[in-house]
């Protein structure tokens, strides 16, 4: 018999977005949903009838608890049927989630993450690799603010809202035929008519400042031709086009690209004598099936993952132990879910997006993409993303 599983305990925040997913997922599935908690540590009541009660060690905390039940399913639930794990971050959005139970293969199943494990390696482990990205970018903005005041290019809102802009720049340059008109629409309110400023796709530009400003009254971008030799004598910054990076006179680098390291590559090489190349596209845990033949793989999983529980150089995650997991049993090249059952919502990747006409994508409306299950992993409740807001057309 196929179920569905669900694991949350503590604060309230948790347990609203378990009910939140639970009604989306009742409304897709014809099999039975499992939910896991301790009560003891509830905040508010979890929205469901069928909750099983499990005593978490009191000296855990509410995220220590959740992953000790999570990992420890095995140990919880029924023998005798095929389970399929869901984060509380996972809303489903489609009838045919109950086809995941197909895509079973024993002893586990896994979807994949949608980075290396190089990248997810500095949250992971308390390394500071995150915080020394973060300080580089302070750095670079306290420059940028020596010219234009107040200036945050780095801020992932602002970030996404550059890219966008430049896409649509890209375009007009890329297929100038296509975009004739709005080419010359655009180079005539910049270049020819007396305007103090014009919009373009809800962005303000400023002739006088020749900078773009969002909604807010935030620079997006500004004209880097006409500011370069200025950023270059007030800051001792300039952007390297060869090498698409900003530098300094100094030769400082400032690249902001994801953060990545080895860190944890390092650790489970020298703890546990287990070699994963640092390219490895790992295993995510928010989606997983399992039956009674992964007891031995989740029993390893558990076990080391409370081990690293007291261990002050990786966090309390159980996704590093995952990946440590799956190579110990060799199951690197087993197969995984497809990604629309588990299909990873990045809010800075703006090739992922959502309108009413078209549907969902991935790659920028080049395809269009049919995910079953979302996993909203971040921005959870943000009404300016379309991601989001697609949720109110199936609520």
């Amino acid at each position: 018999m196929n179920k569905f599983v669900f694991v949350v305990c503590g604060g309230k925040e948790h347990i609203s977005e378990l009910n939140f997913s639970l009604k989306f997922l009742k409304k897709f599935t014809k099999n039975e949903i499992i939910v896991l908690t301790d009560h003891k540590r509830n905040e508010i009541r979890i929205e469901h009838d069928r909750v099983i009660q499990i005593d978490t060690p009191e000296n855990f905390d509410n995220h220590q608890a959740s992953i000790y039940i999570k990992t420890g399913l095995y140990k919880f639930l029924e023998k005798g049927h095929l389970y399929c794990y869901l984060d509380g971050d996972i809303v489903t959005i489609s009838k045919k989630v109950d086809n995941i139970f197909d895509y079973f293969q024993t002893p586990i199943t896994f979807a994949k993450d949608h980075c290396p494990i190089n990248e997810f390696s500095p949250h992971a482990m308390n390394c500071n690799c995150v915080e020394e990205n973060a300080k580089e970018e302070e750095i670079f903005n306290a420059k940028l603010s020596e010219l234009f005041n107040k200036i945050n290019l780095t801020n992932p809102k602002i970030k996404k809202q550059t890219e966008e802009l430049l896409g649509i720049f890209n375009s007009y340059r890329e297929s100038p035929f296509k975009y004739f008109f709005k080419n010359i629409f655009y180079l005539t309110k910049r270049y020819v008519l007396p305007l103090k400023d014009f919009t373009l796709i809800g962005y303000r530009f400023d002739k006088k400042t020749k900078c773009w400003f969002n909604k807010d009254n935030e620079i997006i971008l500004f004209d880097y031709p006409y500011y370069e030799k200025k950023l270059w004598g007030t800051s001792c910054i300039r952007f390297n086009k060869e090498g698409n990076y900003w530098e300094t006179k100094e030769g400082k680098k400032f690249e902001f690209k994801a953060p990545k390291c080895n860190h944890l590559i390092d650790y489970v090489k020298k703890e546990y004598k287990i070699t994963i190349p640092e390219n490895w596209q790992h295993w995510n845990g928010g989606v997983f099936l399992f039956d009674d033949s992964s007891d031995e793989f989740l029993n390893y999983w558990h076990q080391q993952t409370i081990k690293e529980f007291s261990n002050p150089y990786t966090k309390t995650r159980d996704q590093g132990t995952l990946a440590l997991s799956v190579w110990k049993f060799g199951l690197q090249n087993h197969p995984t879910l497809p990604e629309e059952f588990n299909w990873i919502t990045e809010y800075e990747n703006n090739l992922i997006d959502w309108c009413p006409e078209k549907g969902y994508t991935k790659d920028g409306f080049k395809t269009i993409f049919n995910p079953v299950l979302l996993h909203i992993y971040h921005e959870w409740g943000n009404e300016n993303w379309s991601i989001w807001n697609s949720l109110k057309q199936i609520n």
